[in-house]
Order: structure tokens, then C-alpha cells, then sequence
């Protein structure tokens, strides 16, 4: 017997483990399913992620989305319990040259919903002691930090009660008499009320989503060994650099639009020692000699750099009306939803955002998920191309 409230959960990654966590929390039978062994799903290589506060001066519902994110990320961290060795909240600063970074910085604080609780301004003299950068200032954001993926995400997922099906890949998903039926590569079968698709190299498959936009960007990180630091917090501007992660120095980023190259490159090493130089300038550079190991991966995100989390149209009627519209009048596909293309943010955006989307398949939302549905709603483009967005009518 199906229950009404089983739910499968495509991809193991931060968003399906989010989203797994949270219905399971709300009492459905959940089921996650990845096409890769446990241990081998690619963001797990990776021994840390930056949980990294960000501004848009001219997106408030971004300011407003990113704060309430980094706040929730570290209460969830606290509440399943994560070790100390796997997570820090050690803060995260940001350069920039001094003109530019004191403007941005009044307007930050006039012009959005950051305090001085949130994030500081240090000044040049301060940046210079501490961290041997000359001619810049840093907004220290108190709610940065790094998180263990690996570590989080199966810790996110150890219930019991979850389902886990790994080394499975899917080929085909259906919707038969009100259920969603999935059939696999090993010919096995999944049959469930609703169906949430959280890894966006699945969603390129299906025709569910063929409206949706979205590139796929390598990324490589290196690092390095070091058991002596003089600081531990994030720092980033052209790149970033987690100096204290078990006596790692983590740095890089870089990133290449629509390459799927999976093999480490010299070339991007070397732009990720360049930038590691320019945020540790003290560091010996006797330590760039010693073997550096890599990872690399693909990383989603959509046309605008905002994720993808809600429900999608089955049509598109082009005839809407702005003036007066309910979201229940639109043609949703019933019992599907997407969560993913977080692209490097999943970390920092996808534990609330999971959290929100649990709650529209719970009938459970607050206001704050009302926002954080609507802000992030997978149909917005279209929505914008139809003017309805300009009359601010919400549709979650």
C-alpha cells in the first residue's frame, strides 16, 4: 500500500538530504535514491564548504533570504548534533579596496536588513596586521564559517526511517493513477504520492522541466597541508581561502562554464595558488612545493544564480491575467517539485529552502517560507515574461 504521504527524494547531495531530513522530521515516509555509490557522490570529496554571507545592494529579498539562510544553517548544525571536527563558525571576511569597500559598506547598513550584529567593518590597518593585506578593508560577517559535506549531509540522513538507495540510476519517472512511478537502471521500482527532484544533472532528462534554464559550471578546489595558522576565518575576494580545516588550507575557486572535464588542471591550480598568495601573503611559500590534491565538480545554477525550489507548471497559459491571479488557478503538475541549482550557495541556501519546501508539501508555511518559495519559485521567469511579477502577486 502507498502511503499519502511518501515522498521520493532524487539526489543525496545538500539539498536532497535537507529536503529528506525535513519531511521525514514532518512524518512522511521518505525514499532517497542516487545513481552513485554512497561514498563516491561527488560534493563528499570535497573536505570543505564555505558557508559565506554574501550582499546584493540592489536585491533587498536576496539580503533578507541570505540572512535568515546563515542563521538557520548553524541552529540545524546544533540541532542534529554535527561534530565540532566537521563545522566552524569562524566568521567569513570579505576584501575590498578601501573607497569602494566603504561605500558598500554605508550602504549595506542603510540600505538593507544587515546590522552591526551581522557583519563589521575592519579597517585597513586591522587587515594589514592581521593578515599581512595591504590597501583593503574587510566586512567580517559573524555568520560565516565551513561545513564537512560529507559528513553533513549523511549525518542529515542517518534516520532509520529513511530510505536509502544508492548505485541506482534512474530511467524513467512516470505519473500513473495520481502516484509517480520510477523505474531504475537495475529494474527496480519506486512508487510514491509525491517526487522532488534535487540533483539538476536528472532534471536535464526530463520533459518536466524543459522550460526551466540553466548551466552546469566546473569548479576546482585545492589544498594543502599547514598545521600552523595565525587566523580561521573564510577571507575571500578574487577566490577564497579556509585557512584551518584539520590542518588543511583549503583555496580556490574556479569556475568554467559548461566544461565537464572531471580531471584536476594544472592551469586552474595555479590560478588558485595566485589567488591563495594574494589572501595569504605570509604564508611560506616553501608550503606550495608540497603535494597540493584537488577536487573538482560540476556545480548547477540557473539563469539568474538563484535556485530552483518549488513546484512546476504542467502548462503555460499565456493568456494569464496580472490584475487578479491565485497560485491554485495555475496548471502545477501534482505531487512534483524541484530543489536544486544552488550552484556554489547550496550550503548556505539549501538547508532553509529544504526546509520551506517541506513545509508547501506539508501544507505547513509560515511567512518567512512564503517569501523564501516565492522569491525562489522555479516558474519566475516565466511569471516575470507574463508582467505578472510587477503587480507582486505571490504564487506560493
Amino acid at each position: 500500500m502507498i502511503e499519502e504521504n511518501s515522498t521520493i527524494v532524487i539526489g543525496a547531495g545538500i539539498s536532497g538530504s535537507c529536503t529528506a531530513y525535513h519531511l521525514n522530521k514532518a512524518g512522511c515516509d521518505v525514499t532517497v535514491i542516487d545513481e552513485k555509490k554512497e561514498d563516491d557522490i561527488q560534493i563528499y570529496s570535497n573536505p570543505a564548504v564555505c558557508v559565506y554571507p554574501k550582499i546584493m545592494l540592489n536585491d533587498p529579498n536576496f539580503n533578507k533570504f541570505m540572512l535568515l539562510s546563515t542563521d538557520y544553517v548553524w541552529s540545524l548544525i546544533k540541532a542534529i548534533g554535527l561534530k565540532e571536527e566537521y563545522t566552524r563558525k569562524a566568521g567569513a571576511i570579505h576584501l575590498y579596496e578601501m573607497k569602494d569597500g566603504i561605500s558598500r559598506y554605508e550602504k549595506l547598513i542603510k540600505n538593507t536588513s544587515y546590522t552591526s550584529h551581522d557583519v563589521e567593518l575592519i579597517d585597513q590597518e586591522i587587515i594589514k596586521k592581521r593578515f599581512g593585506i595591504i590597501d583593503y578593508i574587510g566586512f567580517h560577517f559573524k555568520k560565516g564559517g565551513w561545513i564537512n559535506p560529507k559528513a553533513f549531509c549523511k549525518k542529515l540522513i542517518e534516520d532509520k526511517n529513511i530510505k536509502k538507495i544508492f548505485s541506482s540510476k534512474i530511467i524513467s519517472v512516470e505519473r500513473i493513477k495520481g502516484y509517480w512511478t520510477i523505474l531504475t537502471e537495475d529494474k527496480k521500482m519506486f512508487t510514491a504520492k509525491n517526487i522532488i527532484f534535487c540533483s539538476a544533472s536528472n532534471i536535464k532528462n526530463y520533459k518536466y522541466f524543459s522550460a526551466l534554464k540553466l548551466d552546469e559550471y566546473r569548479g576546482q578546489v585545492d589544498w594543502l597541508s599547514n598545521k600552523k595558522n595565525s587566523f580561521r576565518e573564510v577571507l575571500s575576494n578574487d577566490g577564497y581561502v579556509i585557512p584551518d580545516v584539520n590542518k588543511k588550507i583549503i583555496f580556490g575557486s574556479s569556475y568554467e562554464k559548461n566544461n565537464f572535464n572531471t580531471e584536476p588542471s594544472h592551469t586552474d591550480t595555479v590560478n588558485n595558488i595566485n589567488k591563495l598568495k594574494k589572501l595569504m601573503p605570509s604564508l611560506k611559500y616553501s608550503l606550495l612545493n608540497d603535494r597540493i590534491n584537488n577536487w573538482v565538480g560540476q556545480r548547477a545554477a540557473s539563469f539568474d544564480k538563484k535556485p530552483f525550489v518549488g513546484r512546476v507548471l504542467k502548462t503555460r497559459n499565456s493568456l494569464i491575467s496580472p490584475i487578479k491571479y491565485s497560485a491554485e488557478d495555475l496548471d502545477w503538475y501534482e505531487g512534483l517539485f524541484i530543489n536544486t541549482c544552488y550552484g556554489s550557495r547550496g550550503f548556505s541556501f539549501a538547508p532553509l529552502a529544504s526546509l520551506s519546501l517541506a513545509k508547501l508539501i506539508t501544507h505547513n508555511l509560515n511567512d518567512d517560507d512564503k517569501f523564501i518559495l516565492n522569491y525562489l519559485n522555479p516558474e519566475r521567469q516565466f511569471f516575470k515574461k507574463q508582467g505578472i511579477k510587477k503587480q507582486g502577486v505571490r504564487f506560493n
